[in-house]
């Protein structure tokens, strides 16, 4: 006796199949949904930096000073005037002094003159490029170096990383030690507001 045909149900072809007429909710539209509709339940802390590590920001940090609070040297070299500067072999007489990170030079450099300047020290008066050292020649009076350089080479603005006011780290930003050091650098370190770290749902695949 021949066995009855089988029926298999149709063909879905795909394990990750919803039911007809449901989607999938994108990953940023669910990011969304648990933003709008979550509210910390914990109590906001006030934390030295120095205790902050794993805690979650509870508000925006805002800079109180840009960093770098002014334009400076990103290496060490000379630094000068570029509109002093043109094509070709470059040589500029070396003034007096030296400007390095903590002890500026607090005179002015005359165009067509250059000056000793260390990593991070502030542009004097004067300076708007900086010639990298192993791209010179010097004797301790002047240096040399193969034009043409680009103005501002080697320098960094003030505010290059953040300005004054802006918001450097949102509030939602979880605590490490590197964005620690940012905040030590751009606000005092009397206290800011973390809430303790709680779990507030739990997503599974």
């Amino acid at each position: 006796m021949t066995p009855p045909p089988l029926t298999p149900p149709r063909l879905k072809n795909d394990c990750f199949a919803l039911p007809a007429g449901v989607d999938w909710t994108p990953v940023d539209t669910a990011l969304g949904l648990l933003r709008a509709n979550l509210s910390p339940v914990v109590d906001i802390e006030e934390l030295d930096v120095s205790d902050a590590l794993g805690h979650v920001l509870a508000r925006h940090a805002v800079a109180r000073r840009s960093n770098p609070p002014a334009a400076n040297s990103a290496v060490d070299g000379y630094g000068f005037a570029h509109a002093a500067t043109g094509e070709g072999l470059q040589t500029l007489p070396l003034i007096e002094g030296r400007a390095a990170a903590g002890a500026p030079f607090s005179g002015r450099v005359p165009e067509g003159m250059a000056i000793r300047i260390l990593t991070g020290a502030i542009l004097p008066a004067g300076v708007d490029t900086v010639v990298l050292e192993e791209d010179t020649a010097g004797d301790g009076h002047r240096i040399a170096f193969h034009g043409p350089i680009k103005m501002r080479s080697n320098t960094r603005k003030a505010g290059e990383d953040v300005i004054a006011g802006d918001v450097a780290l949102p509030a939602g930003h979880r605590m490490r030690a590197a964005r620690s050091g940012a905040v030590v650098r751009g606000w005092d370190d009397k206290g800011l507001g973390f809430p303790s770290p709680a779990l507030g749902c739990a997503v599974h695949r």
